[in-house]
C-alpha cells in the first residue's frame, strides 16, 4: 500500500539528450508536418499533370431521342499540357528542398535552445553565487548599523550590489523558461510535461584554422539557391508551355448510345485535329511568364554572392571565435587558481574572498560554455551554407578547418 502511494506522490521528468531532441523535433514539429503536407500536395499535382495530359474525359447525354456514353482522350499535343509535367516536376523538387532546408534549420535552433539550457543553467547558479555573498556582506553591514559602527550609505551600497544580482537572477530565471517553453513547442510536446535536459559533451578544435576555398566549390549546393534555381525552372516550363499557336493537338472521340427512334444502338468513333490560329493571351502570358524568370535569375545571381559574401566573412568570424575562446579559457584558468588559493588560506573574515572566488569560477565555466555554443552554432551554420547536415558540427573532422 505504501509502495502505491509512493509511486503516484512521485513524479516522473522526461529526461532527453540532444539527439533525443532533434529526432523528436524532426518526428513532432508542426511546421515540419505542414511541409511534408505540402510536398504530399505536390507529389499529386504531378500525378494530376500527367492526367491532364492525356484529357481523358466521360459524359453521359440523356435527350428525348437517345442516350449515348461519350469519351474522348488527347492522342498527341505539342504544347502546354506536355510542358506542365515538368514544370510539376520542377514544382514537387521545390516542396523536397523547402522541406530539406527546413529540417537543417530546425536542427540548428534546437540545438541552439537545448545549449542555451545548459548555460542559463550555470548563468543562474553563478547569480545565485553572487547574490548569496552580496546578501551577507549587506546584512552583516546591517547589524553594524544598529551597533553604531556603520552608516545608512554604507548599508545602501551593499543593498543595491545584492539587489542588483538577485535582478539579474530573476531575469535569467526568466530566460530559462521561454527557452524551455519555446523548446517545447519546437519538440511538439505538451507545456504542463517536465523536461529534463542532460549534459552536452562536445569538442571544438580550436587550434585548427579556416579554410574558406573548400567551402566556395560548393556554394552551388546552398538550399536557397538550389529552390531558386529550381523556381526559375518551372517559369521557363510554363513560358514554353504558352507558344501554342500553330501547333496542333489530335483528339480520338468515342460515342455509345441507342437511339430511341430507331430502337437502335450505336457505336461511333471519330478523330479531329484542333489548331489555335489566333489568341493574343497566349503571347501576353507568356512575356508575363519570361519576365518572373528574369527576375527571379536577378535574385539568384544576387543570393549567389550573399552566399559567396558570407563564405569569405567565415575566416574572420572563426578567428574572433578563437580569441573569444583563448580569453575564456584564460578567465578559467585565472579562477580555478584563485579558488584553489581562496580555499588554502580559508580564514572566518576571508569568507567572502572564498564566496567571490566559488561565483567567479562558475562565472568561468559560463564564459567558456557560451563560447562553445557561439563556436558550435557557427560550425553548424557553416554545413548549412554549403547544403550539408549541420549535426556534423558535433564530430571531431571538419574539411574546412586545417
Amino acid at each position: 500500500m505504501w509502495f502505491l502511494i509512493l509511486l503516484v506522490g512521485f513524479s516522473f521528468s522526461l529526461q532527453i539528450s540532444l539527439k533525443d531532441a532533434l529526432e523528436l523535433a524532426l518526428k513532432n514539429n508542426r511546421t515540419l508536418k505542414k511541409l511534408e503536407r505540402e510536398l504530399s500536395s505536390a507529389v499529386y499535382r504531378e500525378k494530376l499533370s500527367l492526367w491532364e495530359r492525356f484529357s481523358p474525359e466521360t459524359d453521359v447525354r440523356v435527350s428525348r431521342d437517345r442516350l449515348e456514353l461519350v469519351a474522348r482522350v488527347l492522342l498527341l499535343e505539342f504544347g502546354r499540357r506536355t510542358k506542365n509535367i515538368k514544370a510539376e516536376e520542377h514544382r514537387k523538387k521545390i516542396a523536397e528542398l523547402t522541406l530539406l532546408e527546413f529540417k537543417n534549420r530546425l536542427k540548428i535552433e534546437v540545438t541552439d535552445l537545448y545549449i542555451k539550457l545548459l548555460l542559463y543553467d550555470v548563468m543562474a547558479q553563478e547569480k545565485r553565487e553572487f547574490m548569496a555573498v552580496a546578501f551577507v556582506r549587506f546584512d552583516r553591514e546591517r547589524e553594524k548599523m544598529k551597533l553604531g559602527l556603520s552608516d545608512r550609505v554604507k548599508v545602501s551600497e551593499l543593498e543595491k550590489v545584492y539587489r542588483k544580482y538577485r535582478k539579474e537572477l530573476f531575469e535569467v530565471q526568466r530566460k530559462y523558461n521561454e527557452t524551455l517553453y519555446r523548446l517545447k513547442r519546437y519538440l511538439g510536446l505538451k507545456m504542463e510535461e517536465d523536461l529534463e535536459i542532460k549534459p552536452l559533451k562536445f569538442r571544438i578544435p580550436f587550434e585548427k584554422n579556416f579554410k574558406e576555398k573548400v567551402l566556395l566549390d560548393k556554394v552551388k549546393n546552398n538550399y536557397k539557391l538550389k529552390i531558386k534555381n529550381q523556381e526559375i525552372a518551372y517559369y521557363r516550363e510554363l513560358e514554353k508551355g504558352e507558344r501554342t499557336l500553330f501547333k496542333p493537338e489530335v483528339v480520338l472521340e468515342g460515342r455509345f448510345g441507342r437511339d430511341f427512334d430507331e430502337k437502335d444502338y450505336y457505336t461511333k468513333f471519330n478523330t479531329y485535329i484542333n489548331i489555335p490560329i489566333l489568341d493574343p493571351r497566349p503571347e501576353l502570358r507568356r512575356k508575363t511568364l519570361k519576365e518572373k524568370r528574369l527576375a527571379l535569375m536577378r535574385e539568384y545571381r544576387e543570393l549567389e554572392e550573399e552566399v559567396k559574401e558570407r563564405v569569405y566573412t567565415f575566416p574572420y568570424i572563426w578567428d574572433e571565435i578563437r580569441e573569444n575562446y583563448k580569453y575564456a579559457k584564460t578567465y578559467f584558468n585565472w579562477a580555478e587558481n584563485n579558488l584553489e588559493k581562496k580555499r588554502s588560506e580559508y580564514e572566518l573574515q576571508l569568507a567572502f574572498d572564498l564566496g567571490y572566488a566559488m561565483a567567479h569560477y562558475t562565472e568561468a565555466e559560463r564564459k567558456l560554455l557560451e563560447v562553445n555554443r557561439r563556436a558550435l552554432l557557427f560550425l553548424m551554420e557553416v554545413y548549412h551554407t554549403v547544403g550539408e547536415d549541420p549535426v556534423k558540427a558535433l564530430g571531431n573532422k571538419h574539411p574546412f578547418l586545417e
